[in-house]
């Protein structure tokens, strides 16, 4: 019996295979949140840039100062015709609304706007003595025009400024600059004098308190002292009155 031999043919050789090209594509990290990522902490940022100014606490009797700004109204040469009955009363009535708005007001400054409105830039004296003439007499208290029926000594208001440029403290009513003294004297327990002159410049819209101010501080001071509704503690510092 002969034995069958199994020959078993050669596997084909194996063709060496290309290692599969595996194009790396950039695992994405993750990403944190926007805000995280982009906004430096609370603390870095109030490094990077000065804190904003803090909100001034609101005081008794404190308003916000809103300037006149009358609409055109005419000509200039209507301001030549003053007397002509039918122009004056137009312009009284103008120069009224400007007291109404913004009374007190300094009587250069009442002019001067309601001269702006009829085109005029500069008034000059004469000029305003003309446009005050028209007013009646009794608002006209000093160099302040007050509104019709307040008296400067009655008056309690003042108006806090963003800035002294709005209104030149020059153009402040003495009481006007009283009344916010004895409001931040209410608010402290006591006040010396110069911290005062500053606090109350600050009401106004000044940063510091420049030498052309200390008069005109200092006589709404005296104002309020005679009257009673300021006085000197033992110590000097400056209080409101119990009875004010």
């Amino acid at each position: 019996m002969r034995a069958e031999l199994t020959v078993l043919a050669p596997l084909p050789a194996e063709e060496p295979v290309a290692p599969a090209v595996v194009s790396e594509e950039p695992v994405a990290e993750p990403v944190a949140e926007e805000t995280a990522a982009e906004e430096p902490p609370p603390a870095a940022r109030s490094a990077r840039r000065p804190a904003a100014r803090a909100a001034a606490p609101r005081l008794d009797g404190q308003q916000f100062f809103v300037g006149w700004a009358p609409k055109p109204a005419g000509e200039r040469k209507v301001l030549d015709q003053l007397a002509d009955a039918p122009t004056a009363r137009a312009v009284r009535r103008l120069l009224l609304a400007g007291v109404k708005a913004e009374g007190p007001v300094h009587r250069d400054r009442l002019a001067r706007l309601a001269a702006g409105a009829y085109g005029l830039t500069r008034v000059t004296e004469a000029r305003r003595d003309a446009l005050l003439g028209l007013l009646p007499a009794e608002v006209l208290v000093g160099d302040v025009v007050w509104p019709q029926g307040t008296a400067p000594a009655d008056y309690t208001g003042f108006r806090r400024q963003i800035s002294g440029a709005d209104r030149p403290l020059e153009h402040v009513a003495p009481e006007e600059i009283g009344n916010a003294m004895v409001a931040l004297c209410r608010a402290g327990a006591g006040v010396a004098q110069e911290e005062l002159f500053l606090r109350t410049a600050e009401v106004f819209g000044y940063r510091r308190r420049t030498p052309s101010l200390a008069p005109l501080l200092e006589r709404a001071l005296g104002l309020v002292l005679a009257s009673g509704r300021l006085v000197r503690t033992d110590d000097g510092a400056l209080a409101a009155a119990t009875t004010d």
